[in-house]
């Protein structure tokens, strides 16, 4: 049913034009609830264009205040700034019924603080200590007008707290899970507003498992989240995250988790000398395994982790070990007398390289010796026929010119070059003939050495006895020689 009066009543209404609701209700009356006819209908339409045309001059006109919404965390300060153009004639309105302040003057208790700002083109108003009772509509109007609204919303954060089992978590202690077995890890998030919601972690990354989150009632502020997952082994840190709330940034509760698991063995043989194998018994367990066996030919050998046997039968070997959690068997192997499939020792790899390097060792340092003797020797040889060519050189000069030889002698860079080819003398043709006769033995003259012998005369006496000493020849310095001689006359010798 078309009923023109309510209608045009709750525009007018909305628009704040003063027009009196029995002059509408005069309008409409002889409509009797019900328009008959066309022409009636176009002339009461007309009516009503006309009445809401002043409605929607007063709406156009009408300034609309800008709205912002804000969220603060109980127990702190919170600050609300407005654009003013008149520091007395500002007013603040706490949900349009209660004035908080015109002014610079504060109306209800010190929980307020006030404050003029940028050369009083802003005021700024200062919840102190706020708590949820302060939440809800603050409104700015300066000279009479709405300039701004704030939308306030206390937020509280939550109290977080991990159960496991029946017991409550605690830092000082570890969650012991079970690897392969699922575990129930709940997380409570108590007092928070709004509600938070939870999320989990396992070592920084997104748990994988099933989440089932519990919310109470909004009085109640209850929310519960359960994880149940299957840890793996390494797994060391849980978490629960919070969120969903502006002012209160994200919390965590954090568990260090301790991953459980039975043994997984292996058995390592080696050989240690010739004749003995040397069974290792390794395996890695959480908490470490508290009983060992070492079977040799199914028969108990030693619980403990090491043992060694004889490699001189063939065997068939293997270990076990076990926690709290569980047990593990090794796969059996067999030993021969000889157990090809491991790698020497290192004690043996040593003393077989050591008996390589020794023959070289030995070769080098013979080789050595041997090439210092023979430039010793060398050297020797050197020098001694240095000596005898010095001593073939003193021959008697002249006084004059063995003077100044001796000068030259002391000056090393003025001592001649000799010319070992022009010291030998040629033969003569009698010495050929002397020579070609002693080659025959038959042809050799038998000669009285007493008549051959031919007397000395004092100069060749001289001479010979410069020859046979030659540190006593004429021109000769008898400490230098001894220096260029070097004292090894008998080793020259």
């Amino acid at each position: 049913m078309f009923q023109p009066l309510k209608l045009t009543s709750f525009v007018l209404k909305a628009g704040g034009l003063p027009i009196p609701v029995n002059r509408i209700y005069r309008l409409f009356s002889c409509c009797n609830g019900k328009i008959r006819d066309l022409k009636n209908m176009k002339h009461y339409l007309v009516q009503i264009l006309v009445l809401l045309l002043p409605c929607g001059i007063i709406l156009a006109n009408r300034q609309v205040s800008p709205r912002s919404s804000k969220a603060a965390v109980v127990g702190t300060n919170v600050t609300l700034v407005c654009n003013i153009s008149g520091v007395n004639l500002t007013i603040w309105m706490f949900n349009n019924i209660d004035q908080i302040s015109q002014g610079l003057s504060i109306f209800t208790s010190n929980q307020y603080g006030l404050e003029v700002r940028n050369d009083r083109t802003q005021m700024a108003l200062t919840v102190i200590i706020a708590d949820e009772e302060d939440e809800g509509l603050y409104s700015c109007q300066n000279k009479g007008n709405l300039v701004m609204e704030f939308d306030l919303t206390m937020e509280v954060p939550p109290i977080l707290q991990l159960e496991f089992g029946d017991s409550i978590y605690s830092s000082k202690r570890k969650l012991n899970v079970t690897f392969t077995e699922e575990a129930a890890v709940q997380c409570i998030a108590r007092g928070s507003k709004p509600l938070v919601f939870l999320r989990w972690e396992v070592d920084g990354r997104d748990a994988v498992g099933e989440v089932k989150t519990n919310h109470s009632r909004e009085d109640e502020r209850i929310t519960i989240s359960t994880l149940r997952y299957i840890p793996n082994v390494g797994d060391e840190t849980l978490a629960c995250i919070t969120g969903g709330q502006q002012a209160v940034p994200s919390e965590t509760v954090r568990a260090n988790i301790n991953v459980m698991y039975a043994p997984k063995c292996s058995l390592l043989i080696s050989n240690e000398t010739t004749n003995e194998f040397r069974l290792f018994c390794r395996c890695e367990a959480n908490p470490p395994p508290n009983n060992y066996g070492i079977y040799v030919n199914d028969s108990l050998q030693s619980t403990e982790r090491e043992v060694f046997i004889s490699s001189q039968s063939p065997a068939v070997v293997f270990c076990n070990a076990s926690n709290i959690i569980g047990a593990d068997t090794t796969d059996p192997v067999e030993l021969g007398e000889f157990h090809v499939d491991q790698p020497l020792s290192g004690g043996i790899i040593v003393l077989i390289v050591c008996l390589l390097i020794l023959p070289i060792l030995t070769i080098a340092v013979v080789i050595i010796i041997r090439q210092r003797r023979k430039a010793k020797k060398q050297k020797d040889i050197n020098r001694h026929n240095a000596a005898t060519i010095d001593a073939t050189s003193n021959i008697p000069l002249p006084k004059e010119q063995n003077e100044g030889n001796i000068e030259d002698k002391n000056d090393p860079s003025n001592l001649p070059l000799i010319d070992q080819s022009s010291q030998k003398a040629e033969p003569s043709e009698q010495n050929k003939e002397n020579t070609e006769d002693m080659s025959d033995p038959s042809k050799v003259p038998l000669m009285d050495p007493s008549s051959q012998r031919d007397v000395p005369s004092e100069q060749d006496k001289d001479n010979f006895q410069d020859l046979t000493n030659p540190g006593e020849g004429p021109g000769i310095d008898k400490e230098k020689w001894k220096e260029e001689d070097g004292g090894d006359d008998d080793e020259d010798v």
